[in-house]
């Protein structure tokens, strides 16, 4: 009994294993396909990053304008930014497109795990993520004289990657919402400012209205972007760090459960009315 049970599981394990590395291969081969879509993120993420600064920075007073935390915290506030984006739009809307595209029923008659199939994503994020880094490093030396420095790097690596296993799961509950909605970019747009704001992304969230901040400590998103600033630059946390860190992992966890129950329930009720393939 030991053995089948022992059999079972490693080939569970390995079946998991393949789906994971053909879906990350098919998301890395899709975007390497493309290349004006990483030319475009390139040139327009400076853009991005002074549209939002410029009327922050008028708000400052002056002499915080020579303070090199306000541009380190513009900086990882984008990266973070993309973090978000990956939940609303790489993941969640990816399976709006596979409905577009008429794929989706036959990745729905598979017997992968749902979470898994869509997973490749998160790769493709983490690869765009680096580039980003790297990038944003050069531009805030470039054009504003701060020099990037990590704190803990192991502890921002780990912070960055259960940030992005959360946004997998939150992509995979907003999934399910798009299947229903059919269009949704109204929302994604509007959830995603929300998110940004309150969450306190680019600025600590106790720098906003105490009334205000009640909201703001009810998004798992302000505890992710606390523990990654933490990380990089020794900022002061909300709790303990260490009791934030495993907030954070359980949140990723729960996130993960949920996204794939709301998957599965949504898939069986649409095999059951006829409409997993209608948009």
């Amino acid at each position: 009994m030991r053995g089948r049970l022992g059999t079972s599981l490693s080939t569970r394990i390995r079946y998991m294993v393949l789906e994971l590395y053909a879906s990350a291969y098919n998301a890395i081969k899709t975007y390497v396909r493309y290349p004006m879509w990483i030319i475009s993120d390139l040139l327009s993420t400076p853009l991005w990053l002074i549209m939002i600064m410029l009327p922050i920075l008028l708000f400052l007073p002056k002499g915080e304008w020579n303070n090199p935390d306000v541009y380190r915290h513009f900086y990882w506030g984008m990266i973070f930014w993309q973090i978000v984006s990956m939940a609303l739009w790489s993941i969640g809307f990816a399976i709006r497109r596979e409905q577009q595209m008429g794929t989706i029923e036959p990745l729905f008659l598979t017997n992968a795990n749902r979470i898994i199939i869509f997973a490749g994503r998160v790769i493709v994020m983490g690869i765009d993520l680096v580039i980003s880094m790297i990038y944003l490093t050069f531009i805030m030396a470039a054009f504003f004289g701060v020099n990037i420095s990590i704190e803990k790097p192991a502890l921002l690596a780990l912070g960055l990657v259960l940030s992005m296993l959360m946004s997998l799961g939150f992509g995979a509950i907003y999934g399910s919402l798009v299947i229903k909605l059919k269009e949704a970019s109204a929302l994604s747009n509007i959830l995603q400012f929300i998110i940004l704001g309150l969450a306190g992304v680019f600025f600590p969230v106790t720098k906003l209205p105490e009334n205000v901040r009640i909201f703001s400590y009810a998004i798992p998103y302000t505890y992710c972007i606390d523990i990654v600033r933490y990380a990089a630059m020794g900022s002061k946390t909300l709790l303990d760090p260490a009791l934030e860190l495993l907030m954070v992992l359980v949140m990723a966890l729960v996130f993960l459960a949920v996204g794939y129950l709301a998957l599965i329930k949504v898939e069986e009720n649409a095999k059951k009315t006829g409409h997993i393939g209608t948009y």
